[in-house]
């Protein structure tokens, strides 16, 4: 079995070494497609190919993914455009390519498969017509509908295949399909199998990287075994494991992607070479292979992107890869590990050899001494860097391979600095209500032997009535009245305003009778209203402070008969913010709001205390957009009930035996910060 495997293998090698070649005297004249150009109209896209000489196009669809091809037998391309980006009706790109047997073909990539038709036209001249909307069978003008597109793979060969014939095949003979081979009788191959079978012949040289969108063979991978798919019962295994484990690698959300066209491959017992030079058939790169790679292969592979069949067989061998250009190199990971070494030993003797030189830059925006830390890091073991503040110069003493990173690294540190003006405004407000409503009564009743009054313990009415020397007086006053002279009773309750700013009183006297009453009433109302408006401009990440208020003294005792100390606190209102300017200039503010006000109302040692409200916060805010910080509301409510007891709980009667003092305040405190980029 592996005597007929490596067999078939060597004959696969021996096709595609010899597939350009013709045999001599069948050479005939060749047409030549001078032009292909997209026209894309409302109606779909038209791809004009202009010839030259007589062509006799053949036009076949494929799927997975879905393009048309259309090939021109014994047409070269003159042309030295390969490829046309397209983009529009369901229509991706043109491909232009020629093989070795001097057949031209332009395949044109799907999104979807659609209608076409192929129309001649004058002057040597092939119309394709798309219709990206509509997806039906498609209508050809100048061939039948092609068979389906044969997939085959490497399986056991007879024993005649084992030992291929020693003579040249022609042109005629050589039909490769899918990136895995088998070999076609070169006595049975008809022009449909080689219109159908020569999809995989054509190899688009990639771009510039390893894992192209849509390079490599133009053809789908073929399936695992030869037999199976010509039966017309095969049997479909239960589960299609390639299928669900590309369904799992879509839907992982890490890992590497790959983008190389879907392959099927059945080897066993393979030398790893002839991998890769079929590799080199699918992918169009020129492999070249470090001199240790050896060993065999085994891989089955259904549905899966040739560069991570790739990938696979490198990380089971213990191989690694570089791409250079279009030239895939491949070595083990010892060469490459012991190659990088290398390099760098080489890069250090370098640098210990060369001699060092000295070079000054002078900076306009950075400050020197703030960058020399980070170009230290940068600096090759032999260099150093200082700072000059004076002429905010970098003296730089190193190797010169180092002079150019460093040049870099300074242009893009020495750059203008992004500068935010803030504007705040402080709204400041306090309102204050006080009500104080109280009441005095004196009364006293008697006659010559006995009386009841108020206590003067109590407090004395301010009312002095005046009047004829009776039996009262002597008794509940204290004295009797001279003439001309008022008399003062003894208060019941006292329980007056304080401060009152309003009072009314009344008096009723007898000989034996007198009742004094006194209301006393004071109100007051209060609103201060503060609004500061700072202004401030900062640097990018610079931190801006701004504040107002006074330094108030507090006194300190003397001790051990030393002289009494004075300290000064401050009671500031302070804004301190710190912004950031993000790439989609928005501004990040680091804001700090502190209100620090002296209350001399409460005095520690004749000192007063200290009222503090403080916001700290991080806001995101649009460039020119207004936020609100803060936000402190403080209220006090204040009730004060003096009464006399008993009586002053009697409703609405009860208001003559007492005092209420109602006190409010309300104060506010309000943030409104506006941050604005300065363009300079």
């Amino acid at each position: 079995m592996r005597k007929q495997m490596v067999g078939t293998i060597a004959a696969l090698l021996a096709i595609v070494l010899v597939a350009g070649a013709q045999t001599p005297g069948t050479e005939t004249a060749r047409a030549a497609l001078e032009k292909v150009n997209v026209v894309r109209g409302d109606d779909g896209v038209r791809v004009e190919m202009t010839t030259k000489g007589a062509v006799t196009p053949k036009v076949e669809t494929l799927s997975s993914p879905a393009r048309i091809v259309v090939d021109l037998p014994n047409t070269v391309s003159s042309s030295s455009v390969s490829r046309i980006q397209v983009g529009n009706s369901g229509v991706q790109s043109v491909r232009i390519g020629t093989d070795a047997s001097a057949t031209t073909r332009v395949v044109v990539d799907l999104e979807r498969p659609c209608k076409y038709e192929l129309v001649p036209g004058p002057a040597d001249k092939l119309t394709l017509k798309l219709d990206g909307g509509a997806v039906a069978q498609a209508v050809k003008a100048s061939a039948p509908a092609p068979a389906e597109i044969a997939k085959a793979s490497v399986s056991a060969a007879s024993p005649a295949a084992a030992e291929p014939k020693q003579e040249t095949p022609t042109a005629q003979s050589l039909v490769i399909v899918e990136p895995t081979y088998t070999q076609k009788k070169a006595d049975t191959v008809e022009p449909t199998e080689r219109a159908t079978g020569a999809a995989s012949k054509f190899v688009e040289r990639p771009e510039g990287n390893l894992l192209p969108v849509a390079n490599g063979a133009m053809a789908q991978g073929s399936a695992a075994s030869t037999g199976s798919q010509s039966a017309p019962n095969a049997i479909e295994p239960a589960v299609n494991l390639a299928a669900e484990q590309k369904t799992r690698s879509q839907q992982a959300s890490s890992g590497p992607k790959y983008t190389g066209e879907p392959v099927s491959v059945n080897l066993k017992d393979v030398d790893l070479k002839d991998f890769f030079r079929l590799i080199h058939e699918i992918s169009g790169l020129n492999v070249v292979l470090d001199p240790d790679v050896r060993g065999n292969l085994t891989i089955v592979l259904d549905d899966v992107p040739w560069d991570q069949a790739l990938d696979i067989v490198l990380k089971n061998n213990m191989l690694s890869r570089q791409l250079d250009g279009n030239v895939l190199r491949i070595a083990t990971v010892d060469t490459l590990r012991k190659e990088a070494e290398g390099r760098r030993a080489q890069r250090e003797a370098e640098a210990l050899s060369v001699d060092k030189v000295s070079v000054t830059r002078f900076l306009s925006y950075a400050h020197s001494k703030d960058v020399i830390p980070m170009l230290k890091k940068f600096l090759s073991s032999r260099g150093d860097a200082i700072a000059d503040d004076r002429t905010n110069a970098v003296i730089i003493n190193d190797i010169p391979s180092t002079i150019p990173p460093i040049d870099r690294l300074l242009t893009q540190l020495d750059r203008k600095t992004q500068e935010v003006e803030i504007e705040a405004r402080v709204v400041a407000a306090t309102r204050s209500f006080a009500r104080d409503i109280g009441t005095q009564l004196g009364f006293g009743f008697g006659n010559a032997g006995s009386a009841v009054g108020g206590a003067s313990a109590a407090g004395t009415s301010p009312i002095s009535a005046f009047g004829t020397p009776g039996a009262l007086y002597p008794i509940i006053g204290s004295s009797a009245p001279t003439a001309g002279q008022g008399v003062k009773i003894p208060l019941f309750s006292n329980l007056g305003a304080v401060g009152p700013t309003s009072g009314l009183s009344f008096v009723t006297a007898s000989n034996s009778v007198r009742l004094d009453a006194v209301l006393t009433m004071a109100e007051k109302r209060g609103l201060l209203k503060i609004l500061s408006r700072p202004r401030v401009v900062t640097q990018n990440n610079i931190q801006a402070v701004v504040k107002q208020g006074v330094r108030v003294p507090v006194v300190t005792q003397s001790q051990l008969n030393g002289p009494s100390t004075v300290t000064y606190v401050d009671a500031f209102l302070r804004l301190t913010v710190t912004p950031q300017i993000t790439v989609e200039n928005t501004i990040f503010l680091n804001v700090d709001v502190e209100n620090t006000t002296p209350d001399f109302a409460q005095q520690v040692q004749n000192n007063p205390t200290l009222i503090t409200q403080q916001a700290t916060t991080q806001v995101l805010v649009t460039d020119g957009g207004t936020i609100v910080i803060g936000g402190v509301i403080q209220t006090t409510n204040s009730i004060t009930v003096q009464q006399v007891p008993l009586l002053g709980s009697i409703p609405w009667l009860g208001n003559l035996f007492k005092r209420q003092a109602v006190d409010s305040s309300n104060q506010e405190l309000i943030f409104f910060i506006t941050p604005r980029i300065v363009q300079s």
